[in-house]
């Protein structure tokens, strides 16, 4: 590969890489992985032993059935689904709603939080403010009044 090639790939590389993007991308993995094991070291601290009071076990992990000799540890997919719900229970009410109630007070709302209407003319859902429907082109007038749902 000649020189000038090598510097332009890997100037599109480094472009690539600094993009905004991909950078909050890795920054959230980052996080996500170390609140993954925070909460998975609650669950195996507080919520397993919690458990297994319950099931007279010394931990979830013993729990288990056999099957023709082979071990089936349903225990620590037991494990797993309560860190699950754990960390999809924090991530919602302590980090998705206060985002989305955020963003609407200070009138920045994404894409999904937008209201939107079926288009008169092919029924896909468009934004209320469009002007023309994104999927059939259809333009939809100063009169296209788009319905108004009932809270």
């Amino acid at each position: 590969m000649p020189k000038v090639r090598v510097k332009k790939v890997i100037g599109e590389f480094r472009a690539f890489i600094l993009r905004g993007n991909v950078v909050d991308l890795a920054i959230a993995v980052a996080i996500g992985a170390a609140f993954t094991a925070v909460v998975a070291a609650l669950t195996a601290s507080f919520v397993t032993p919690v458990v297994t009071l319950f099931a007279h076990k010394k931990g979830l992990q013993s729990l288990y059935f056999e099957v023709s000799g082979v071990k089936f540890q349903y225990g620590l997919f037991v494990n797993s689904i309560i860190t699950f719900l754990i960390t999809a229970t924090v991530i919602f009410f302590f980090v998705l709603k206060p985002t989305q109630a955020l963003m609407l007070r200070l009138g920045t709302t994404p894409p999904s939080m937008v209201e939107k209407a079926p288009c008169p003319a092919c029924l896909s859902d468009i934004p209320r403010a469009a002007t023309r429907c994104s999927a059939c082109t259809q333009e939809l007038g100063s009169d296209w009044a788009p319905p108004v749902e009932d809270a």
